[in-house]
């Protein structure tokens, strides 16, 4: 048959509205993720349901022929008031969100995306204005693995030089890259005409935190992230490799950073 119905539970991530009021949405369940259209403008039953960061029981109709699939029923099973607590709060959320799309749910893990994002939902209800992008850089941080990008926290990507070495480090993480270099190969990049400022600096206090936190939960990983003396080398570092695998800028985070520290 050309039609079909069906049935998912999962959490929307992202609603556009368009010129006439009708809704296109992104829908993250076990089974994919799904681009709905919710007709009826703005008088649609629906609109209280389909809104970002509430997980809810969906009845879709596929049309096959016509490649679309309709929203027609909606049921609220789960929201996340803590992502209203605040700006970061929200910016945070929305970038989980942004990234998630952008890295088609870690190529098509769709169970454990669903649940490390509802889990990140979850924990920001939990922590304050200051912690929210702390929590996001762990949810960033371990969205790495299952995208195969955790990179290599032993030894210099490019030598191959084990980071314990006499003089290895201080080293550079090549901003856009995933490659950690020891101090003599960041030397070499920035002698044939990198900038330091494309360049974030790392240490072995920096590592060691990188490595503590791999597969920790939230609330775990928390009190490690928020060492004063780490935490913008932390942040930096992780950000920056979360919009490489995004491959590219990942707009919320420009939001949350013009804001909050006018870059």
């Amino acid at each position: 048959m050309a039609q079909r119905n069906e049935r998912y539970r999962g959490l929307f991530l992202h609603a556009k509205d368009t010129a006439r009021g009708d809704r296109i949405l992104t829908f993250l369940c076990n089974e994919g993720l799904l681009s709905l259209f919710m007709f009826g403008g703005p008088k649609s039953s629906l609109r209280s349901a389909a809104l970002p960061f509430i997980v809810a029981d969906v009845e879709v109709y596929h049309d096959t022929r016509r490649e679309f699939i309709k929203l027609t029923g909606a049921n609220v099973f789960e929201v996340f008031d803590g992502i209203n607590k605040s700006f970061s709060h929200m910016q945070s959320a929305c970038a989980a969100s942004e990234f998630l799309i952008r890295t088609s749910a870690f190529g098509g893990e769709y169970p454990q995306a669903l649940s490390m994002i509802t889990a990140l939902l979850r924990e920001l209800a939990n922590v304050d204005e200051s912690e929210a992008l702390l929590v996001l850089s762990a949810f960033f941080w371990n969205a790495l693995s299952p995208l195969g990008l955790i990179p290599d926290l032993l030894s210099c990507e490019r030598c191959g030089r084990s980071f314990s070495e006499k003089n290895s480090l201080p080293g550079k993480l090549l901003i856009g890259e995933s490659s950690f270099l020891c101090h003599n190969c960041a030397e070499q990049f920035r002698q044939i005409g990198f900038s330091t400022s494309a360049m974030l600096p790392f240490d072995e206090k920096v590592l060691t935190c990188l490595r503590s936190i791999t597969k920790l939960s939230y609330s775990e990983a928390l009190p490690l992230l928020k060492s004063a003396s780490l935490r913008p080398e932390i942040i930096a570092i992780i950000e920056s490799l979360a919009e490489s695998a995004a491959e590219g800028p990942l707009q919320s985070l420009r939001v949350f950073g013009e804001t909050f520290y006018g870059t």
